[in-house]
């Protein structure tokens, strides 16, 4: 019985700390995606961030049962220091490059063709999301103050049908001015926003154009419309959604952070489709 006690002990403990270090590394990467999920905005998307969370949990289960735990300790602790650095530190608004993501140009003196108000989302209630709105109200100034004849919307749709046209429509009635209003359909891209704009107004004569849309996408938004073929004056939206300089809280600098990376990550990809040229 003592022989048999002496040998099923170091067993027991091996086993117990493989237990141990599996349930580490499963806490420990879970911890991490909810970090990086915030970080990048997947943590805004439940139907994404909680069946990865299990995907990562998993993961970091069996990976620190091997050799190669070291690699879910590294990985936990660099997630939760960006995730600090970011949230809670002046990062976003001091040391990130953001200039050259913001166009915002004079006005010329002489009238545009039209003003083209990029859409930015809808609700299942077929209402405008907050960056939308920005983008309509600015374009809406901008028709009340003469800048051009014409307003272009571009509508998204959602599955099922939802639209943005009645929103709208019941902002479109807040200036008194009377002035018509185009829309640009079935959009799901900026790039699709330009070549269809292009397709529908460049047999008026429309050609020399106001670009409206939200401040760290003006670069990209501008860059696309005039790949096309338009004459663009940038014009920033004033935005409720994100401060550009003036992010002081964690919450704040998280929405400006996954502004900044979505804008990084589509300069990528437009440049290498080819529908950007700088």
């Amino acid at each position: 019985m003592t022989t048999a006690s002496a040998y099923a002990s170091p067993r027991w403990s091996l086993d117990a700390q493989a237990r141990l270090r599996a349930c580490l590394g499963a806490a420990c990467a879970l911890l991490a995606w909810l970090a990086l999920g915030e970080l990048t905005g997947v943590g805004k998307t439940p139907s994404l961030l909680y069946p990865l969370a299990v995907v990562a949990t998993l993961l970091g289960a069996l990976v620190a049962s091997t050799r190669a735990a070291l690699l879910v300790w590294i990985a936990t602790a660099a997630a939760l220091a960006l995730f600090c650095i970011v949230a809670l530190t002046p990062l976003v608004t001091t040391v990130l490059p953001r200039k050259d993501l913001v166009r915002n140009d004079a006005l010329p003196k002489a009238p545009l063709d039209a003003v083209v108000v990029l859409s930015g989302g809808i609700t299942p209630d077929s209402l405008l999301m907050t960056e939308a709105v920005d983008r309509l109200l600015t374009g809406l100034a901008l028709m009340r103050d003469s800048v051009a004849p014409v307003l272009v919307v571009t509508q998204p749709r959602r599955p099922g049908g939802a639209t943005a046209a009645p929103d709208q429509v019941r902002l479109r009635a807040l200036v008194a001015r009377p002035f018509p209003m185009i829309t640009v359909d079935s959009v799901h891209t900026t790039h699709d926003e330009a070549v269809r704009a292009w397709a529908l107004l460049r047999p008026r004569g429309v050609t020399r154009i106001a670009v409206v849309t939200s401040p760290l996408h003006t670069a990209r938004g501008c860059a696309t419309f005039e790949r096309v073929g338009f004459t663009v004056t940038c014009v920033s939206a004033v935005s409720r959604a994100y401060s550009v300089d003036r992010a002081d809280s964690d919450a704040d600098r998280l929405v400006l952070f996954r502004a900044w990376l979505y804008e990084r990550a589509a300069w990528v990809e437009y440049r290498a489709r080819g529908w950007v040229t700088r």
